[in-house]
């Protein structure tokens, strides 16, 4: 069987309801002459759900996107916004992390340290976390965040080996580098796994 290239897009403007439905049925129609082609047989119903998910999938990025770039904004760092986008990028195809969840994830750093190479440390440093314990990469950024702050109640649950007045003293610094001890990576070792490649297929 020969090799089959397969590329699937919605397209999606942002100016309203309809040019998303334009999309869905665009799609609908691709999905269905793919599943005919390789011998498929997809009901309609799955194909109007597959369209729909997709859309809304997209519509959601899009957001996300938009508060990022409007945090930035209100913070005065809008000039860094398109090195921020390229960032985000980067680490994305480098992590497997899809940049959905990496955008709420760098919102809540900005918002706490108002530092855009303070966020992006703490972003990366945070993905390792997230994979070493299981923990969602926005609750692990909220954490740390809330840690940079001085507020270190979030950090308990990463079983660190310190103990709750520890925990309170120590410098942020002390906390970044205990972390990368234990969880340091801890991300690059799971894309070396079938999850991990597959994960990076995703992007």
């Amino acid at each position: 069987m020969s090799n089959v290239d397969i590329k699937i897009a919605t397209e999606y403007s942002g100016k309203g309801v309809s040019d998303a439905e334009k999309a869905m049925r665009k799609l609908q129609k691709t999905v269905r002459n793919l599943a005919g082609a390789l011998g498929v047989g997809l009901s309609a119903r799955a194909i109007v759900q597959f369209g729909k998910n997709s859309v809304k999938a997209f519509a959601e990025d899009e957001a996300a996107a938009s508060k990022l770039a409007n945090t930035m904004k209100n913070l005065g760092l809008e000039l860094s916004a398109p090195s921020m986008q390229k960032f985000i990028e980067n680490l994305a195809a480098a992590t497997g992390v899809v940049d959905d969840q990496l955008r709420p994830a760098m919102q809540s750093l900005l918002q706490v340290t108002g530092s855009v190479a303070q966020s992006q440390k703490i972003l990366a440093a945070s993905i390792d976390v997230s994979r070493a314990t299981g923990t969602d990469l926005t609750q692990v950024a909220n954490d740390m965040a809330q840690a940079f702050v001085g507020n270190t109640k979030g950090l308990r649950k990463y079983n660190l080996g310190l103990t709750q007045a520890e925990l309170k003293t120590a410098s942020f610094a002390d906390i970044m580098s205990r972390m990368n001890e234990l969880f340091g990576g801890a991300s690059q070792a799971f894309l070396g796994t079938y999850a991990g490649q597959l994960a990076l297929l995703g992007q």
